[in-house]
């Protein structure tokens, strides 16, 4: 007997998450499989990460992919109308389902969080962004137009800043930091200048730059002021995102559910204490919530809203109830 199966895709910059599921809501299988951010790898290569990943969850799930009819992908590096058009034929080269949905990275994180109800999720991951539900149901989203020209608050960036603020400590331009002493135990160098070698021979990738923010939270956790300098920074940035898109919506002054998303945000009280204060400035009173659900399950959502199944009651304690053993 033949089950209608739905799909959600992450197609993020670093890698790609896929979930299959029933219409009742129930997540039968999950898989993973490199980036499929055209802009990074090609479409050919993005396409193979996304059917990839969506035919070893339906084999992990025990489902034949034949049976699946929607499959909505969440794609990072849809900033433009040209995007979604490249987007599509990505959609289009998996020959995944009956109905291939593109939709903003944004998107997908947004009801993974909300389910569609009002409120702001702001993610700090490899890009940067905020994006937004209203109570009138309108949906819109702030920055993440790319690491050349924006993403500030995202991990590339806190690398970014963290290789600047070694060499200009070199320089002299500013105070020591014990960023220094990892970028060379990290890299093996033996003198600093060597790390722009590193940057601009291959060059250095995206990932690979956002990795290096790892390093700041941990030097920043011990107290190094150029580290919680980055940090405080790149919160007041975020902060700015989430007021953009609350002070769009009319939420102000309505205590809005936050969302906060994204690798960033581990680095803790070192990143969110200066969020919060920057936040305040503009909205008073706001609640900082947990996402419910990973952004492949924000797609899965989606999927199932095209089919017309609302995601409540017994759908929802479905998703609850199968996301543990997929995750």
């Amino acid at each position: 007997m033949q089950t209608t199966l739905v799909a959600g895709v992450d197609g993020g910059a670093t890698k790609t998450v896929a979930v299959v599921g029933r219409l009742d809501g129930t997540l039968l299988g999950s898989a993973r499989a490199p980036s499929s951010n055209y802009h990074n790898v090609g479409i050919n290569r993005a396409a193979k990460s996304i059917r990839s990943a969506v035919l070893l969850a339906c084999r992990r799930g025990g489902v034949p992919a034949k049976d699946l009819r929607t499959v909505v992908m969440g794609l990072a590096g849809m900033d433009s109308p040209k995007d979604f058009l490249v987007g599509r034929r990505v959609a289009d080269l998996t020959r995944l389902g009956e109905r291939r949905i593109v939709k903003h990275d944004s998107v997908i994180a947004l009801y993974a969080a909300t389910l569609g109800r009002p409120g702001i999720v702001v993610n700090a991951g490899t890009g940067s962004f905020a994006a937004g539900i209203g109570r009138d149901g309108r949906a819109i989203r702030a920055g993440g137009w790319g690491n050349i020209i924006d993403d500030e608050g995202s991990a590339y960036d806190v690398g970014k800043l963290a290789v600047r603020a070694a060499l200009r400590a070199l320089d002299g331009r500013e105070r020591k930091t014990a960023i220094t002493d990892l970028l060379m135990r990290r890299f093996k160098l033996r003198t600093l200048e060597n790390m722009v070698h590193e940057i601009h021979e291959r060059p250095m990738t995206v990932d690979e730059i956002s990795e290096l923010s790892k390093l700041v939270a941990r030097v920043a956790v011990r107290g190094d002021r150029v580290a919680r300098e980055i940090l405080a920074h790149e919160g007041q940035v975020l902060a700015g995102l989430v007021s953009s898109i609350a002070g769009r919506l009319g939420m102000t002054r309505c205590n809005p559910d936050i969302y906060c998303t994204g690798g960033v945000f581990n680095a803790g009280a070192t990143i969110l204490n200066p969020f919060r204060r920057e936040l305040r400035r503009s909205v008073p009173r706001f609640h900082l919530r947990h996402p419910r659900f990973e952004p492949s399950v924000g797609a899965f959502v989606l999927a199932l809203k095209d089919e017309g199944v609302a995601v409540s009651g017994r759908v929802l304690r479905n998703i609850q109830a199968s996301h543990v053993s997929v995750g």
